[in-house]
């Protein structure tokens, strides 16, 4: 058995019963049965569930939660959405939708049925390979491009500056399996403010994370945190650069 699978949370379970719904090998762990169905299901890379409905009258639907790995969730006529470990997705009822783990990735989420009137659920077709492909591209996508090495250090450092466009941000920065952008933005804003870096670097790392989508709140709600333990003038100094470029 895949190594990574020995660690998903809340227990692989058994093989999936509804496997003949799936394209590839997928899981199931019944987490609660009475009354509101909870199960954590996981997918093995490049696995993913058929089309399918969770009918009803009146209330319904699911809902997902994401704990593990890098996914894709799809209703139809809409484009798929990427999803990492913390999102979820409220799946109304008489949808059609599909999802599950993108080609390079285990994926797991638990799964929380809606109780509703008259619920039943319809298994479709499956996804076929042009829309599983395109899905996988919003993670390629979404990479960092970043040129300032080259833009700067040609003919000066230029290894130093491959390793920094290339590999940290081109590399690293793009790792979104179990970070997202916004998380990375966080931490490093966090990094640099904890090392006393608060030059022109600590800046554009601050406007980095405003541009990806970093709040006002969660950035200085990160830095409220940490002040105690890395030093009070190091947060006053970096907060000054937050209200300019968040506020001012």
């Amino acid at each position: 058995m895949n190594k990574e699978l020995e660690n998903i949370p809340f227990g692989l379970g058994i093989k999936n019963p509804f496997g003949k719904y799936f394209i590839g090998k997928s899981y199931l762990n019944m987490l609660h049965k009475d009354g509101v169905g909870v199960a954590n299901v996981t997918f093995e890379a490049g696995c993913r569930n058929n089309w399918h409905i969770h009918h009803s009258t009146k209330n319904g639907g699911q809902i997902l939660i994401v704990t593990y790995g890098r996914g894709y969730y799809q209703e139809e006529g809409k484009e798929a959405i990427e999803l990492l470990r913390g999102d979820f997705v409220y799946i109304k009822p008489n949808v059609k939708h599909w999802h599950g783990a993108s080609k390079d990735s285990v994926f797991a989420h638990i799964s929380i049925e809606v109780p509703g009137e008259n619920t039943s659920n319809e298994w479709c077709e499956e996804v076929n390979n042009e829309d599983y492909l395109k899905a996988n591209e919003i993670h390629k996508n979404q990479k960092v491009v970043q040129t300032a090495g080259r833009d700067q250090l040609t003919n000066i450092a230029d290894e130093f500056a491959r390793l920094n466009d290339d590999v940290l941000f081109g590399e690293v920065w793009s790792r979104t399996s179990y970070l997202s952008i916004k998380k990375r933005c966080i931490l490093t804003v966090v990094a640099l403010v904890s090392t006393g870096i608060t030059d022109s670097s600590l800046v554009h790392h601050i406007q980095n994370a405003k541009n990806n989508g970093v709040s006002l709140n969660e950035l200085t709600e990160s830095l409220t945190h940490i002040a105690m333990y890395v030093g009070w003038p190091k947060i006053w100094a970096a907060l000054r650069y937050i209200k300019e470029i968040y506020i001012d």
